[in-house]
């Protein structure tokens, strides 16, 4: 009898059908893949289209559909004779989307108000807007036909809304209205800041019109014509020395024309 040191081994055909029948009994213990397992593996990327869409619409919903993000809160900066009402209403931002502001258009629409030299909107979400005002300065009070106006150092009508004592007035003698928002007239205005210039002392009421220019009262009671800004200083000289000359006479007129060269007293 013979003996081997080597295991005995099954031939290669058995060894397959060993396997075969491993596989068939490991397959046969899976459980079966369920309805939702195949709707899955087939419709998958349809679900997950139909997923993004519907986050799309909650999140459209959010932003146009409830008030979270419309205009309500403003923070008006610098107004100071505006209301933050009047300021508001010509932004035309109230109510409005926060996502549609277009901030340089509501600036442009500010500065058309007269009393608004520039404007600097800001908005943040999810809905306030920050609107900074720098209103023009009133320097002079200018008065026509009733209607009060303020001057500001660019010239520029705009509505008188306090009572600044403090101001020079000038009486404009012309007719017409005045529009807010234009530029007051080049000749009446020079005359007037170069008579201040000249006679840093002369009244804070004076007149204008287009036919004698500017005038005032002094302190005789005396009407003094200027005529317009040309050679302001020497007719100031030349009105110094005249009134002391007719004071020193106690002389008895009703006016000075110094507006058309040579001095003319009546």
């Amino acid at each position: 009898m013979t003996f081997s040191s080597r295991r005995p081994t099954h031939p290669p055909a058995a060894r397959r059908t060993t396997r075969r029948r491993l596989k068939t009994t490991a397959q046969a213990t899976l459980p079966a893949p369920s309805r939702l397992d195949n709707l899955w593996a087939t419709q998958r990327a349809k679900i997950l289209a139909g997923f993004l869409i519907l986050a799309l619409a909650a999140v459209l919903y959010g932003f146009f559909e409830t008030d979270h993000f419309y205009i309500f809160d403003f923070s008006v900066v610098g107004a100071h004779y505006l209301t933050p009402a009047e300021i508001v209403k010509a932004s035309g931002m109230q109510g409005y989307s926060v996502f549609f502001v277009d901030a340089r258009a509501v600036e442009r629409a500010l500065m058309k108000l007269p009393e608004v030299r520039a404007a600097t909107v800001t908005p943040r979400l999810p809905n306030q807007v920050t609107i900074e005002i720098q209103e023009r300065q009133p320097h002079v009070v200018w008065e026509r036909g009733g209607e009060t106006y303020w001057v500001d150092g660019e010239g520029i009508f705009f509505r008188a809304r306090a009572n600044l004592t403090h101001l020079p007035v000038v009486h404009d003698l012309d007719p017409g209205t005045i529009k807010a928002g234009e530029r007051a007239q080049a000749q009446g205005l020079a005359a007037f800041w170069a008579l201040r210039d000249a006679m840093p002392e002369s009244p804070r009421n004076v007149e204008w019109s287009a036919a004698r220019g500017i005038a005032f009262t002094e302190g005789h009671g005396w009407k003094i014509y200027l005529g317009n800004a040309a050679e302001m200083p020497g007719k100031i000289a030349t009105l110094r020395a005249l009134i002391a000359h007719l004071g020193a006479q106690n002389a008895r007129i009703r006016f000075i024309d110094l507006g058309k060269g040579d001095p003319y007293y009546q």
